[in-house]
């Protein structure tokens, strides 16, 4: 998905994991006035940078890259587009698959995995977040009950 930060100073845009969206936007809790006072205000919900994510390169195995436009380009990406305006205070959310919530908690990522770690947020009233609508549906637990919640769906071969 394409993420693109805007403040009075800067602009930048880049590739992030679909899941960062809904952080940034957690993030928003804070109201940062800064790309880099959004980026500290992240890390309480992943860890490293938005744009980071890890390539698969032959002998070398994962290697962290960041995923950054050259030059500055609000052209969607294959998941869609968010647009963070920090100095308007306005969020653009044009995603499929997607969906962001004014207050709700999401699942801390360490780096490598999401862990069980609740990070509770809630997005001031003063933000416009326009594009895809808010996701009012309950929001699922971690599935205490084991690794893969469907495997009564698999039928095992005699």
């Amino acid at each position: 998905m394409r993420v693109c930060l805007r403040d009075k100073q800067r602009r930048v845009s880049g590739l992030a994991r679909p899941w960062r969206v809904p952080a940034l936007l957690g993030a928003l809790e804070a109201d940062p006035e800064t790309i880099s006072d959004l980026l500290v205000a992240a890390q309480r919900f992943f860890h490293g940078q938005p744009f980071a994510s890890p390539s698969y390169d032959g002998l070398f195995g994962a290697l962290q890259r960041a995923r950054v436009d050259r030059r500055y380009t609000e052209a969607p990406a294959g998941q869609g587009l968010a647009v963070f305006d920090l100095e308007a205070r306005r969020v653009r959310v044009e995603s499929r698959d997607i969906g962001w919530r004014r207050v709700g908690w999401l699942y801390y990522h360490d780096g490598e995995i999401f862990t069980r770690r609740r990070v509770t947020y809630r997005v001031p009233e003063s933000w416009l977040i326009e594009g895809t609508p808010a996701d009012r549906a309950p929001q699922i637990e971690w599935n205490d009950g084991g690794p893969e919640p469907f495997e009564h769906l698999f039928i095992e071969g005699d």
